[in-house]
């Protein structure tokens, strides 16, 4: 288990960055990706074809040398760990759309939006990706320096027929403020057994590197049912459940932004 969580954490904030002491706002207005600088367009498209093509060094030739976010994550660690998330996957697409972009001085920044598709496993066993995010980028020079991930959600579904879940979670809460997780299964258990478990952790360099690992539990009632509390602290956590039942299961990983009131 502890193999497919890492996986889930790490993909989409992986390959995209986190979130910096520094917040860049959110380019004001919409604009087509059609008027964006071409230059800054191909940065985009690029970094698109080679995550695409899981070819890392044409990736990271992508990040300014210096790059590092406010979670700790830097290339370094960039180029250790996207080989683990590509791994599973024979097939797999980046798509990104430019929502907004505004200029400031040297830097393009940018309102982004990525969806992740990957498809690998066995004929017997096959393993599924979906991930998405919204984000804002800068770009200088045509190198990415800083990303904020605003909201991230990754699904990773192995075997024939995994469970179907609906999923309930908040993206932002308030410091202290309490909230709820549901992940109900929509196909009847019936004499069937239901495996599930769920993961709270903040984001920072430790769990990129190392997720803690989960421990199944035996479910009495058809998915998980949690009421959480906000750390005091405003930062950016990760949330995740895994289901499983005979005929494959399901992990989600969703980012839970915690602000002040």
């Amino acid at each position: 288990m502890r193999h497919y969580f890492l996986v889930s954490v790490l993909g989409l904030a992986a390959i995209c960055g986190g979130v910096s002491g520094r917040t860049w706002a959110a380019p004001p207005g919409p604009v087509t990706s059609a008027s964006l600088p071409q230059s800054v367009q191909a940065v985009v498209n690029g970094l698109d074809a080679a995550a695409s093509q899981k070819n890392l060094d044409s990736v990271l030739a992508f990040y300014d040398p210096e790059f590092k976010t406010g979670d700790g994550l830097t290339l370094e660690m960039l180029r250790k760990q996207l080989p683990t998330f590509w791994q599973p996957y024979r097939d797999i697409r980046y798509r990104t759309t430019v929502n907004r972009w505004q200029q400031q001085g040297s830097d393009w920044i940018l309102d982004i939006s990525t969806t992740i598709e990957g498809t690998g496993g066995t004929s017997d066993r096959p393993q599924t990706l979906l991930g998405t995010l919204q984000a804002t980028q800068v770009i200088r020079n045509g190198k990415i320096i800083h990303q904020d991930i605003t909201n991230e959600k990754t699904t990773i579904t192995v075997g024939a027929t995994p469970p179907t879940v609906q999923f309930s979670l908040p993206q932002t809460v308030r410091t202290g403020e309490e909230f709820s997780l549901d992940a109900i299964v929509q196909e009847p258990i019936g004499n069937g057994i239901l495996l599930g478990a769920a993961s709270d952790q903040p984001i920072n360099a430790q769990t990129y590197a190392n997720p803690s690992p989960v421990k199944l539990e035996l479910l009495s009632a058809g998915g998980i049912f949690k009421v959480g509390r906000a750390p005091q602290e405003p930062g950016s956590r990760w949330v995740s459940v895994a289901l499983i039942r005979d005929t494959g299961m399901v992990l989600i990983t969703q980012r839970l932004r915690v602000e002040k009131p």
